[in-house]
């Protein structure tokens, strides 16, 4: 992911900083949690204080799947 965001063939190169530390993206300096889980209620949304949650892999379509976000906290989704 970190070599994607940093030669992008749309793009082009990243002008900044982009490394991977302790399982996170560090992108100029801003820690971002990257996660690996299929279960959206596996998230622990609540646990890095996300109030909403685009859902975007087109894989938890209906209601009740994607309210899985709001079970590990997140406040909203869409």
């Amino acid at each position: 992911m970190a070599y994607m965001l940093k030669y992008d063939s749309t793009h082009g190169r990243f002008d900044g900083t982009v490394e991977v530390k302790d399982g996170h993206l560090i992108v100029n300096g801003k820690k971002i949690r990257v996660t690996a889980e299929r279960d959206p209620a596996n998230l622990k949304w609540d646990e890095v204080g996300v109030d909403v949650v685009a859902e975007a892999t087109g894989l938890f379509l209906t209601d009740e799947t994607a309210r899985k976000h709001i079970t590990a906290g997140a406040k909203k989704w869409l």
